[in-house]
């Protein structure tokens, strides 16, 4: 949360005036004393088109989630990035053409059973490739984040693939 508001110029005192929060409340969050608010995660991504905060407190709430690449092995490299999820995205087409989740599976411990293992443990870098991707393209080329999941949701509606 510091380096998003660093990012945008404001102090700790001008942010909490804009979401209605103490600054010591902000310093907290800040510093990992308190966990950041749903509500704050929604003003970032409304005022700034910015996801990370939000990604960062699926995180934080549920020890689980997508986290930004920061390894040794990244560079501030978007092109990375899309290897990685374009690599992610290959290897999921070649394990998903060995799997079928209509059979029904008597033995645990079958070829096929580590067959759909491998594909969920590939689909977990594609959700995670993915999400970093569509984070990083909504941020550098200013499209709308919440745009663009209100439109795939009104598109699943209207497969009705939703109620």
């Amino acid at each position: 949360m510091k380096d998003l508001r660093k990012n945008k110029n404001k102090t700790q005192q001008q942010l909490a005036v804009d979401m209605f929060q103490s600054r010591e409340y902000i310093s907290k969050q800040e510093g990992g004393e308190r966990k950041i608010p749903p509500v704050s995660t929604k003003y970032f991504i409304e005022k700034y088109n910015n996801p990370w905060l939000a990604l960062e407190a699926v995180n934080e709430y549920v020890g689980w989630g997508i986290s930004r690449l920061e390894g040794p092995e990244v560079e501030e490299d978007d092109f990375l990035l899309q290897l990685l999820l374009e690599e992610e995205l290959q290897k999921a087409i070649n394990v998903l053409a060995n799997v079928n989740l209509t059979a029904k599976l008597h033995d645990k411990h079958s070829i096929k059973i580590h067959d759909i293992r491998k594909s969920a443990e590939i689909m977990t870098g594609v959700i995670h490739f993915s999400t970093l991707y569509l984070a990083t393209v909504c941020e550098g080329y200013e499209i709308n984040w919440l745009k663009l999941w209100k439109d795939h949701h009104q598109t699943l509606y209207s497969k009705r693939l939703l109620n």
